[in-house]
């Protein structure tokens, strides 16, 4: 009797295995990750505000842009050519553009059988990719402001090509691409291992059950 169909099953039972393992330890970790991220969002906020400033400064000519950290969650965009009476020419959900780091801590820290050492090393890369889509995505938004929010100013110096190429990629950004980076950063480090063979037997997964 032809064995394939039996180990056809075994490995879907295996995978079946896994994918319910990896969705219990996802909820699992799901409320110390939001702890984590509501602790270091105020100082996380802080830093982006500052390097998305010097990110839009180092393009513009001269370098007027000034953000300034407005509560807990918010930057306010000011210019220094601007008069000062004019107040704030737009404000900035910071929080709103890296909440799906939640999300992406749980995906990694939930992968089953892999060993400490190979869950933090691959979750710190995968941050580090983060933070720089989220202050370019923080420049769009800056830079979709100026382009679309400001009316008159906004069609004098920024022609259409301009307002159509920041609204794009504000909009891109701040939508599909920023949920679709937690998946695609897992799947980049995880997929085409548990895709190889089954995944109680990967060789980059160590056997060992949470």
């Amino acid at each position: 009797m032809s064995r394939g169909p039996h180990r056809r099953a075994s490995s879907g039972r295996r995978q079946s295995t896994w994918s319910l393992r990896f969705a219990r330890n996802v909820l699992l970790w799901l409320l110390p990750v939001v702890l984590i991220w509501l602790l270091i969002t105020p100082f996380y906020n802080r830093f982006l505000t500052r390097s998305t400033e010097n990110l839009v400064r180092l393009v513009e000519s001269p370098a007027v842009t000034r953000l300034l950290v407005h509560d807990r969650h918010h930057f306010l965009i000011t210019r220094t050519d601007v008069p000062a009476s004019r107040g704030s020419l737009g404000s900035v959900n910071v929080s709103n553009t890296h909440f799906p780091l939640i999300m992406l801590g749980a995906f990694f820290l939930a992968v089953p059988g892999a060993g400490w050492r190979s869950r933090l090393g691959r979750l710190g890369w995968a941050l580090l990719i983060a933070v720089f889509f989220h202050i370019i995505s923080l420049c769009f938004w800056v830079q979709f402001i100026y382009a679309t929010q400001l009316g008159s100013w906004s069609v004098e110096h920024y022609p259409t090509w301009q307002q159509n190429f920041w609204g794009l990629g504000k909009h891109l950004l701040d939508l599909p691409l920023k949920f679709a980076l937690p998946v695609g950063l897992w799947a980049a480090f995880y997929l085409r291992h548990l895709m190889a063979q089954p995944a109680s037997a990967s060789p980059h997964l160590a056997v060992r059950k949470k």
